[in-house]
């Protein structure tokens, strides 16, 4: 059984499109641990963020790697995680 959760966040600060990218999939991880969350499919269209994450790209920019070693530090919390990338389309 499957249940899908929507969140809304609101950067305060300017940010790059990855950027914005890593800061969404940090705050739905965050929320999906603080309800017990622990198998998660996320679907993103951020064909970057998805490779960094699954360790087919590298990751040169610093800030980025911030988000991609926070966002990796979430996901080792959760038992099943899946990351689907879902064309901008």
């Amino acid at each position: 059984m499957g249940v899908a959760l929507h969140q809304t966040i609101i950067l305060q600060f300017r940010a790059t499109n990855n950027q914005a990218e890593y800061k969404a999939l940090i705050a739905g991880l965050s929320f999906a641990l603080s309800i017990s969350v622990k198998c998660i499919q996320v679907f993103s269209d951020s064909q970057l963020v998805i490779n960094q994450v699954n360790r087919t790209y590298e990751t040169k920019d610093e800030v980025l790697k911030k988000y991609l070693q926070k966002t990796q530090s979430l996901i080792s919390q959760l038992k099943v995680f899946s990351l689907v990338h879902i064309p901008i389309e």
